[in-house]
């Protein structure tokens, strides 16, 4: 019986071996959000091991060219594979040169929106890239793989449909209909200088958008049909997610994560049925929910919701070509104040043809609807979105602008309006969101309505906390407790409260709890360590779950504005 075995050991070690590498740039080597793995590196690694095929994934993000060099040579990869996007272009040349140095065999290869779209450019700029995986890569790597490995030291290889080569592409690459034949990404994970398992509860479960903003380069990566995975498959990656790391907290980073409403009430019901007892967030469009959707997500975990609204002015939504009306997008976000989920809003300023009436209009929105977090940035234009295209054709953006700026970004407006438009907007957020906590009238009528949800008593314990009502706090934590005894979260946030009070073998005993319920999840871990050793650490006030993320555009913008006296 251990022939097979042997064979099968035997047949895998001849296997081209495979080096997926992704790397932040040099200005965001502090940036925590810059320096995560791309979800995407996690499929085409599951791809290959499910399989059979060799695949290691590694985050290069803030090591030294000697500490590369080292890491390429000890790996000896056949194929190396770099993640690129817009902001780490530069960076990503620099790996391919340090893979093609240490390893000068290796087949290099460059995936992402940005090589996809504009390839003459990145082959210029990189002579030691060999070809650009375009669009979705899982295929053709694949592909590549199997050619390796019949034909190897061949050039059968660049015959695999999907591929950008400086000769020109080859033949194209449908589509992956069933996401599920991909694998599982945690089922696969192989991967060096991970340093925050966290990462990982970034998930995807679909693929395009049917949207056609002018802005936006997905329907040109992805397609504007709407791919999804199965609600069984998702709920299968939550759950080794639970298992193998402790991982309670999830974030869904499809662009229409509500689209197909008959999935997500069906993933509602499983992970509902499922006894995880999760809290997440996802985005989506302000087109794509309903009143049954939402208090399904929410009696599911979702505690935060987060919408491109993009604008509140009608006749900008439609020179953004958005597809939604300010009547979608009031009627979304009070839906989302009614069943009582965080609210978060993501807009731009900056728009050709934007005024300032426009401006104020958005303004108004957000004192109207309240949300609870809320990113302004100036638009930017990416290739691979119509309005890149069009400028690009007007002559106001040079074929040599990414090679000779160091600039991420191209801002379709760099001008006082813009400016002015980011402090004004930047100032309406923060003025509106004290006035968006929920109120207690506002719980005791989200509980009158949906009965018992955890998240409304988590979220009504941590206001209470903030007001200093800590008994109330308490009794919205016992109750998690009580009725779902196997809910990491209601165990976490009552050891939080009793920490915070001074009752540290209570909260000691209900830590003991929540990682009982969670082995392995980080923070009870790290908490636990810090208790153990009777140590304080500061941490932050605010909810241990919910949305961390900085949009940088308008910092970058306004800095970049030269300054007026």
């Amino acid at each position: 019986m251990f022939v097979p075995i042997l064979d099968g050991w035997a047949d895998w070690m001849k296997t081209p071996k495979t080096l997926l590498v992704y790397s932040a740039p040099k200005s965001g080597f502090g940036d925590e959000w810059m320096t995560f793995l791309p979800i995407g590196l996690g499929f085409l690694q599951a791809m290959l091991k499910s399989r059979q095929h060799s695949c290691r994934v590694a985050n290069l993000s803030g090591k030294t060219r000697k500490e590369i060099l080292a890491y390429f040579k000890a790996q000896a990869p056949a194929v190396l594979g770099v993640s690129m996007f817009t902001f780490n272009r530069k960076r990503s040349y620099e790996l391919l040169r340090m893979a093609k140095e240490a390893c000068p065999g290796v087949i290099t290869l460059a995936g992402g929106p940005h090589p996809t779209h504009l390839a003459p450019e990145v082959f210029e700029d990189c002579p030691e890239l060999d070809a650009i995986v375009s669009g979705e890569g899982e295929p053709i790597l694949l592909g590549i793989i199997e050619r390796l490995k019949a034909a190897p030291g061949s050039d059968l290889w660049k015959r695999t449909p999907g591929l950008l080569l400086r000769t020109g592409p080859t033949e194209a690459q449908p589509v992956i209909e069933d996401l599920d034949t991909i694998g599982l990404p945690v089922a696969h994970l192989e991967t060096d200088f991970l340093d925050d398992v966290g990462q990982l509860s970034y998930i995807s479960t679909s693929r395009g958008c049917p949207a056609t903003c002018n802005f936006c380069n997905t329907p040109d990566f992805w397609g504007t049909s709407i791919r999804v995975r199965s609600a069984q498959g998702v709920l299968a990656e939550m759950k080794l997610l639970r298992e193998q790391h402790g991982l309670t907290y999830y974030s869904f980073r499809d662009d229409t994560f509500t689209s197909n409403r008959g999935r997500i009430l069906t993933l509602m019901e499983e992970i509902q049925k499922s006894n995880l007892h999760p809290l997440w967030n996802c985005q989506s469009r302000v087109n794509l929910v309903d009143e049954d959707r939402l208090v399904a997500m929410k009696r599911a975990g979702c505690e935060f919701m987060q919408f491109g609204v993009e604008h509140g002015s009608e006749r900008v939504l439609a020179l953004l070509d958005k597809g939604t009306s300010m009547k979608h997008v009031r009627q979304a976000l009070g839906l989302v104040r009614k069943v009582g989920m965080n609210l978060g809003i993501y807009l731009i300023t900056g728009i050709p043809g934007e005024t300032w009436e426009d401006v104020e209009q958005t303004a108004s929105l957000i004192r109207d609807t309240k949300p609870h977090d809320a990113q302004i940035s100036p638009l930017a234009l990416y290739p691979g979105t119509r309005m890149y295209d069009q400028y690009r054709a007007e002559g106001r953006i040079t074929k040599d602008f990414f090679r000779e700026s160091g600039d991420a970004e191209i801002f379709a407006r760099v001008d006082a309006h813009t400016e002015k438009a980011l402090k004004h907007l930047d100032r309406t957020i923060q003025a509106t969101k004290a006035k968006a906590r929920y109120t207690p009238a506002e719980f005791a009528e989200q509980k009158k309505w949906l009965g018992f949800c955890a998240v409304t008593n988590m979220l009504c314990g941590e206001a209470a906390e903030e007001r200093g009502k800590f008994v109330e706090a308490e009794a919205e934590y016992d109750e998690i407790v009580r009725r779902e005894p196997g809910n990491f979260w209601g165990f976490m946030k009552r050891a939080l409260l009793k920490e915070n009070l001074g009752r540290m073998k209570e909260a000691q005993a209900d830590l003991a709890e929540a990682l009982a319920l969670a082995p392995g999840n980080p923070e009870a871990t790290e908490l636990a360590g810090l208790w153990g050793m009777q140590l304080r650490k500061d941490r932050n006030s605010g909810p241990s779950q919910g949305p961390r993320g900085v949009m940088k555009g308008a910092e970058t913008f306004l800095e970049r504005v030269p300054k007026r006296s």
